[in-house]
């Protein structure tokens, strides 16, 4: 399954790549975190909890690595996510370009999903996929308009 978009941020460029590392802000940016901690350089783990369509939402182990990186520019995600249900694989590229106004994000995400959550069907999951990401990406802008009024942005 392919995702890919783009999203404007109202902030400078290392403001929203700081906000990309934190794993507090990126477990508020995953909808159904439960939790995600920084077990390593650019390694975060966690669990989290969705469920798809007739699929009844259920914990799934979650590990994602951050490779690659270019601060304040670039980097690779790298997802692997297990539970009873099934499974979530894969890789996204994510750049950050400065443009009037803000921080310009492009993803592009490959995901290869398998188990009973499969099952639901390609259209589903696409559906899901892009509901999930923007709830993501309001979540992250909630957190750097918060941050940018605290007078934490100016980098």
């Amino acid at each position: 399954m392919i995702v890919d978009g783009e999203h404007t941020f109202p902030g400078p460029r290392q403001t929203v790549w700081d906000l990309l590392q934190d794993p507090e802000v990126l477990a508020k940016a995953m909808p159904g975190a439960r939790k995600l901690h920084l077990t390593g350089d650019g390694v975060y783990e966690g669990v989290i909890r969705i469920g798809v369509g007739p699929v009844t939402a259920a914990e799934w182990s979650l590990k994602v690595e951050l490779k690659d990186r270019v601060e304040p520019a670039s980097y690779t995600m790298m997802v692997d996510s297990k539970g009873a249900l099934g499974f979530t694989r894969g890789s996204a590229t994510v750049n950050l370009d400065e443009v009037a106004g803000g921080t310009k994000m492009r993803y592009h995400a490959d995901l290869s999903i398998g188990g009973k959550v499969a099952g639901v069907g390609q259209r589903l999951l696409d559906q899901v996929a892009k509901m999930l990401t923007r709830q993501g990406l309001d979540a992250l802008n909630k957190e750097l308009e918060a941050r940018l009024a605290a007078g934490g942005g100016a980098k």
